[in-house]
């Protein structure tokens, strides 16, 4: 998932004004028709290789170089994006979309959130094979998130289960994600694709300036059967 999140990530910081999450990943028509003959269209199959008819793979670090400024855009992929639309078909009150690259202010927004509705927060990470084995990266990040979560609530503000202690101390016991991210089981896949820029650049921690108001919310739109991020 963490390659999903970080290139819807990086969609925004190439500028795009909204991102659709599409469970539709060779429906080329639905797609086009979300974002307009303007918009770019982003997918991948399971072997990694982009339908037809579609622009770009999700790449995370091609994504980033592109300008999308005003332009809409569509993500589909084969395990992230089914894990967020399926928390919306669960009824998620807020879905905040994490990766490193946007780890600190997903961190505050999730503080704030569960401070001001006293409400539980829950890390839903979509792991391998459409979430039927775990993920050392997501794992990663989940621990990375609790972390910084735990710092900014301060000493003992926050409980956590079994599963985020773990979590957490297996990002503590790392303190590098490049390394955790390349030796992953995903990791060694896409270095034999070719891919590994994606897996480096995924595995980065920025801190980015949020007050401009880029990255946003998510709200989902029952006619289309999306999710998308908008203001």
């Amino acid at each position: 998932m963490i390659r999903a999140t970080t290139a819807i990530v990086a969609l925004f910081d190439a500028g795009s004004d909204r991102v659709f999450v599409g469970g539709f990943r060779t429906d080329v028509a639905k797609s086009r028709a979300a974002v307009g003959e303007n918009g770019v269209i982003c997918s991948e199959l399971d072997d990694g290789s982009t339908p037809l008819g579609f622009d770009h793979e999700p790449s995370p670090s091609l994504l980033s170089r592109l300008d999308l400024s005003g332009r809409f855009s569509m993500l589909a992929t084969t395990n992230g994006t089914p894990a967020i639309l399926a928390a919306v078909r669960e009824g998620a009150a807020l879905i905040l979309l994490g990766s490193l690259r946007n780890l600190d202010v997903v961190a505050r927004r999730a503080l704030a959130e569960a401070s001001s509705a006293q409400c539980r927060h829950h890390d839903h990470c979509s792991g391998q094979l459409r979430n039927s084995r775990i993920a050392i990266e997501d794992s990663y990040w989940a621990g990375m998130i609790v972390s910084r979560i735990c710092e900014l609530a301060g000493h003992g503000a926050v409980e956590l289960d079994d599963s985020a202690s773990l979590a957490r101390g297996f990002s503590i016991s790392d303190k590098s994600a490049v390394p955790v991210l390349l030796g992953s089981m995903t990791g060694r896949r896409f270095i034999g694709n070719y891919r590994q820029h994606d897996v480096e650049f995924c595995a980065r921690v920025k801190r980015i300036d949020h007050r401009s108001g880029r990255h946003r919310g998510a709200r989902y739109s029952p006619s289309s059967g999306l999710s998308s991020r908008c203001q």
